[in-house]
């Protein structure tokens, strides 16, 4: 014992060493002692290259719009909408009447009427026997040729100045048929006159009349 303690005092500086690293230890130790102590350290933030497998909600849905942010609040006014613009027609001109659009320049002549007389019961020139049914017909003209439709006629049988016998007639030109029957106005004897006054679609107007004498037979 003695002479171990012997060796030791004769090297002082081994011993301070040895006291040294006792120390240094000692610290370390305390060290590592509160370091256990403190919160363990937060997992890493993934990097770019990891792979997210959370499902990540879209950036239109994430923030529903309230009703307040839709709809306007009372103390707002809604725009004044525009008038309604009426739509702009073009002026329609007015169809022109039927007389206008008969006037062509094919029926603007003055009318040529011409009364003929049937030969029935005739017993001389411009002379017919009491009862005669010789019937009437007309002519008439203007500068597109002889008229048929289109184209009317009033009858005016007189004795005299008494009217006997008023007829219209439809057409001019008569269609394999007589246009003015007498029938029983010729039974008396006398002085007679056959007028004609004739109409047409385009405005025309032209008379002729025939005078003639019934006699006994």
């Amino acid at each position: 014992m003695s002479s171990g303690r012997r060796s030791l005092a004769d090297h002082p500086v081994i011993v301070i060493i040895t006291v040294v690293a006792a120390v240094v230890g000692l610290i370390v130790g305390v060290k590592e002692l509160k370091g256990t102590d403190s919160a363990p350290p937060s997992a890493a933030a993934p990097t770019a290259t990891d792979t997210d497998t959370t499902l990540r909600t879209p950036a239109a849905t994430q923030v529903a719009p309230t009703q307040e942010e839709d709809m306007p609040t009372q103390d707002e006014e809604p725009e004044a909408s525009e008038p309604a613009r009426e739509p702009v027609t073009q002026p329609v001109e007015e169809e022109p009447s039927r007389a206008a659009a008969v006037q062509s320049p094919g029926h603007t002549a003055p009318l040529v009427v011409r009364i003929k007389l049937g030969s029935s019961g005739k017993t001389g020139p411009d002379t017919y026997r009491v009862g005669s049914r010789p019937g009437a017909n007309t002519e008439v003209y203007d500068d597109t040729g002889r008229l048929d439709r289109g184209c009317y006629v009033q009858w005016t049988l007189s004795r005299g100045s008494e009217v006997v016998r008023r007829v219209t007639s439809g057409r001019c030109r008569p269609p394999s048929i007589t246009l003015f029957n007498f029938e029983d106005s010729l039974d008396e004897p006398g002085s007679y006159t056959l007028k004609a006054d004739v109409t047409t679609d385009w405005r025309q107007t032209g008379t002729e009349s025939v005078t003639f004498n019934v006699v006994p037979g």
